[in-house]
């Protein structure tokens, strides 16, 4: 039997893992999603076929063994430079270079494949984390922004803040608001999913996180502001483009101007949508513009 301990080192080896808050799945819905490629560590001893992990953002839970594959800080130190992220809603690995090829998985959105080799004719040459190579649409490959720098550290905290702050240094507050504001709005019409991360279903800190996480800095994952994080509360009127809004349980994107793009199970828009805090808009919502708990944002206002 394949035992995990404390503090091993694991990749997620399905193309999606579901992440519970207990080691039975019939005691409520997932929590998280867990993509190909993202690696965890081993947060105590397995029950049965669940392991009790920590992902390389900071979330815990339990997760099916047969998800997993082993790794170390070695592979981890170095995979950083080969990794490509799916950019693609979904991506096919393909046995040959073309779409003629043998289909040999599917991978969504976010999760990683390593290159192996140069672009031959608009295809890349890629393995997956569960070391099956084949041939991926190179333009819907991306250079990963985040790392596992957090499990490396022995899971410090501070290495959120400092992550953040380094991707802060490297370009300009405009670019990243209009960026994480673009990468909310990239997932319009997902299905709301409880626990959901991909296009196939995502929920409203699932969006909120997937639009920091592909921009290079991890937030926390929850409709909350925790002080580890990089996230900051700020006062209403500061509010901008790529900031966020929390709601009682609720989380969503500010995409300028009052506007805002959130995941939401609301019965008439199921989905990624767009609303207001404006009376004056057409899409404005009065059920949530009156209930602002709190807003949210990467850069120090004065």
């Amino acid at each position: 039997m394949n035992e995990w301990k404390q503090g091993d080192l694991a990749l997620v080896r399905k193309p999606l893992a579901f992440l519970y808050n207990d080691p039975d799945e019939q005691a409520g819905p997932q929590t998280d999603d867990v993509l190909s490629g993202w690696a965890v560590s081993v947060e105590g001893r397995a029950q049965g076929d669940w392991v009790p992990i920590r992902t390389h953002y900071g979330y815990a839970g339990w997760i099916r063994a047969e998800a997993l594959r082993r790794t170390d800080r070695e592979e981890l130190s170095v995979r950083t430079e080969t990794l490509r992220r799916v950019a693609g809603y979904w991506i096919d690995l393909y046995g040959a270079p073309k779409v003629q090829g043998r289909l040999i998985t599917t991978l969504p959105r976010g999760s990683f494949v390593r290159l192996l080799g140069e672009d031959q004719d608009g295809w890349s040459p890629v393995r997956d984390a569960d070391d099956r190579e084949g041939w991926a649409h190179t333009a819907a490959l991306d250079v990963r922004q985040d790392g596992d720098g957090y499990l490396l550290s022995g899971s410090d905290s501070a290495w959120f803040r400092q992550n953040a702050e380094q991707k802060l240094g490297r370009r300009s507050e405009q670019e990243i608001r209009q960026a994480v504001a673009d990468t909310a709005l990239s997932y319009l019409a997902a299905p709301y999913r409880w626990g959901g991360k991909t296009p196939g279903g995502i929920d409203c800190s699932g969006l909120a996180f997937m639009s920091y996480m592909e921009n290079g800095i991890l937030i926390y994952r929850d409709a909350r502001i925790r002080p580890e994080y990089p996230i900051r509360e700020i006062p209403r009127d500061q509010l901008g483009t790529g900031d966020l809004i929390f709601f009682p349980g609720h989380v969503a994107v500010c995409i300028g101007e009052g506007r805002y793009v959130h995941a939401t199970a609301w019965k008439h828009t199921p989905w990624v949508t767009v609303n207001s805090l404006n009376p004056r808009d057409p899409d404005y919502r009065a059920d949530l513009a009156g209930k602002v708990e709190a807003c949210g944002s990467l850069f120090t206002h004065t």
